[in-house]
């Protein structure tokens, strides 16, 4: 199994002028049966990371996902 994690962009509603409208979001994925490169997928592989650079990216957990549902085969 390996860990990767994958940025979401998104854009969302702001209130005033002073909000930001547009945000990331990156998310933490442990994948088995995976590994080694799936940057085509959009996902970055992180094996090795220490937690305070996973920390630079907002990543605290990862959740397990067959690669089926991530469109890996």
């Amino acid at each position: 199994m390996s860990r990767y994690i994958k940025k979401f962009s998104r854009v969302g509603h702001s209130l005033g002028p002073s909000e930001e409208r547009g945000f990331e979001l990156w998310v933490g994925y442990d994948i088995p049966g995976v590994n080694g490169d799936l940057s085509q997928h959009g996902l970055i592989n992180v094996d090795g990371w220490d937690e305070e650079r996973l920390k630079g990216y907002g990543v605290r957990s990862f959740s397990r996902i067959e690669p089926e549902k991530l469109g890996i085969r």
